[in-house]
């Protein structure tokens, strides 16, 4: 599926975080879903995909929805624990941009929405990884993102009780 995803898009034709042609971009999403077992020890957010997929400061461009749509493809594959963990981990940075300026409005707003909906509508991705996902962090970042994006709070509190032995301290007692 990611490979379909990957493909579905126009890269050239938008703009990457960096300011440059997304050209580039489909390359190094490649390289992020072939991680080895042994990349990053357990470290977040060592991927260099942060300057494109998001601007430096976090804002959203265009290839932010695109990367979720590919990323939310990828994590029905099968992928070394580092890349589950680091695509995940992009997926909630990017939710996170998205969710802060979801209302401003403008071009980023509009972003925002894209990328809102590419992730709801790979949620199930997310809840499968909290619940059955083999890396702590992976399971974290996957229950942040729901967080961000569920609309059914009552699904979402049912999720966190049965997951709680799952879940780091601080997102069990997250109120939601």
């Amino acid at each position: 599926m990611f490979e379909i995803e990957l493909r579905k898009f126009d890269w050239p034709q938008m703009e990457c975080g960096c300011g440059e042609s997304a050209g580039h971009l489909p390359g190094m999403i490649a390289e992020l879903m072939a991680l080895e077992q042994d990349h990053g020890h357990g470290e977040a957010f060592s991927t260099s995909l942060h300057g494109h997929v998001l601007t430096g400061a976090d804002g959203l461009v265009a290839v932010s929805s695109a990367f979720l749509a590919v990323a939310m493809a990828a994590l029905t594959g099968k992928l070394s624990e580092p890349a589950r963990r680091e695509t995940l981990g992009m997926i909630l940075r990017v939710l996170g941009s998205a969710t802060s300026v979801e209302s401003i409005g403008g071009s980023e707003s509009a972003f925002a929405a894209e990328c809102i909906d590419a992730a709801r509508q790979g949620k199930w991705l997310l809840y499968a990884e909290v619940v059955y996902g083999t890396s702590p962090a992976g399971t974290a970042y996957g229950f942040e993102s729901l967080i961000l994006i569920e609309q059914d709070k009552k699904r979402l509190r049912a999720v966190q009780a049965a997951a709680a032995d799952r879940l780091p301290w601080d997102l069990k007692a997250e109120e939601i």
